[in-house]
């Protein structure tokens, strides 16, 4: 019975269908592979035979998908990103409140949902810890990743100007500013998340109070 129950098994996997859908899923599933292994082993000494056999495929499938290693790397961190940067550019564009409410929820969804986010955290440690060495990577992800995020938050805070709900400042000259607070979350839940913990309510609403009263006209 079991035999016949696994051969069944076989047939129905080799249905075209079936293959298809097989193929469809094997993107995501060396991308699952691909985070797995290099959180283990970091970027540099991970290698596509590792990523191919968690995977269970072989080295060249992956590079069906993927140019490189560094091109795997880059579509892990996007895969990781993508739901919820397309959620931050949904709200920038049905917005339709005053600046302070706009900069409020984009806020409010970006602690929820990306400061506190263990996956995107260990990637930006593995950055972090092999920028030197692969600075195109670090490149690739401030194009990619970084560079959007902050055009999004300038386009606000150039609404809010233009509304005259924002009033000119060295904040509004350099809006990296703004974010700079995430930044350190990050780096002090990698480094002391367990024994100093953050209290990441009070620090999120430190974080707005100190913007708005930066940036929002009197």
């Amino acid at each position: 019975m079991e035999g016949t129950s696994r051969r069944m098994t076989e047939v129905m996997d080799s249905r075209p269908e079936s293959r298809r859908r097989r193929k469809a899923e094997r993107p995501s599933e060396i991308l699952e592979a691909a985070f797995a292994e290099f959180s283990r082993n970091g970027y540099a000494t991970t290698t596509l035979d590792q990523i191919a056999e968690r995977a269970g495929v072989t080295k060249g499938t992956i590079y069906v998908y993927f140019e490189n290693k560094e091109h795997l790397f880059i579509s892990m961190v996007r895969e990781l990103m993508k739901v919820t940067l397309d959620a931050v550019h949904e709200i920038f564009s049905r917005d339709e409140g005053t600046t302070g409410e706009l900069l409020r929820e984009l806020f409010g969804f970006i602690y929820q949902n990306i400061v506190e986010d263990r996956r995107r955290r260990e990637v930006l440690r593995m950055l972090i810890a092999e920028a030197s060495r692969f600075p195109a990577l670090a490149d690739r992800y401030h194009e990619e990743i970084h560079r959007p995020c902050m055009e999004l938050f300038t386009q606000a805070v150039q609404r809010g100007m233009e509304r005259g709900e924002i009033r000119r400042s060295a904040v509004t000259d350099c809006p990296l500013i703004i974010v700079a607070p995430m930044a350190l979350v990050d780096v002090w839940m990698i480094m002391f998340d367990e024994r100093h913990p953050l209290d990441l309510k009070a620090y999120f609403e430190a974080h707005l109070d100190l913007v708005l009263k930066a940036l929002l006209a009197k």
